[in-house]
């Protein structure tokens, strides 16, 4: 199953104030520009939210991706979606509650200018151009549009916290969730158990530090805390399959 990913836009949200006393936020995700370098680039292709409109999908749009906080929603007519030459038109029109002002004022005030959408693909070409892989979103599902997004989040930056010097946190996570492990289960863990002692010191030496060189009482406390956390969570692991 493919995983939503997130790409946030460099260009400015305008504001408007419209007739009916309401305030809106208004952004737009240009159709075939380039997209940040996430270990590869990815395009939004003009057709890529066609089925998201006609199928009517309920977009939310939030506040900085937090479902608690939201800004308009396609399906009372509080988010308004249309797809234009030079990319998708997006309208939030704001709700009468303390954030939505405070989101507002944020804006208004240049805090916080950006926005950000969440995308599953559906439909991509992928080249490689100058050495880099480059794909092409043709068609992909739009769950929710988000603005004051202050730091972008990106799926290369997702990967790097799924995976620590070989270790792939979110396969053990899978792992490790079920009630009962397979085969393939047990050489997943396996796999984490060895990499695991391959970062243990093979030998720990502590010594009493000099006083004066506290660079060295600094460095010796780090290796003795890392090693404490790495043999329990090895201790954990091994624990859970002897289960």
């Amino acid at each position: 199953m493919k995983k939503v990913q997130y790409m946030t836009l460099r260009s400015n949200v305008q504001l408007q104030e419209g007739e009916d006393g309401k305030q809106r936020l208004v952004g737009l995700i240009p159709y075939n520009k380039r997209s940040e370098f996430m270990g590869f680039y990815e395009y939004i292709q003009p057709t890529a939210f066609n089925k998201t409109l006609t199928d009517g999908a309920d977009v939310k749009a939030l506040w900085n991706h937090d479902t608690a906080k939201v800004l308009g929603r396609v399906k009372n007519g509080s988010l308004i979606l249309r797809s234009q030459d030079d990319g998708l038109y997006c309208e939030a029109i704001l709700p009468d509650t303390t954030y939505a002002r405070d989101a507002f004022n944020l804006v208004k005030e240049g805090y916080v200018q950006t926005m950000s959408f969440g995308f599953t693909p559906i439909q991509e070409k992928v080249e490689i151009e100058n050495g880099n892989e480059v794909r092409y979103l043709t068609e992909v599902k739009l769950s929710e549009i988000s603005f004051g997004v202050a730091f972008p989040a990106y799926e290369a930056t997702d990967s790097v916290a799924r995976s620590i010097r070989g270790i792939d946190l979110e396969k053990l996570s899978s792992v490790l969730e079920k009630n009962t492990f397979e085969q393939n289960d047990y050489e997943d863990i396996k796999t984490t158990i060895n990499a695991l002692n391959d970062l243990l010191p093979k030998e720990t030496v502590r010594e009493e530090p000099k006083v004066e060189n506290t660079s060295a009482v600094q460095e010796n406390t780090d290796v003795v805390a890392q090693t404490e956390f790495l043999t329990k969570l090895l201790e954990g692991i091994n624990e859970l399959k002897s289960k």
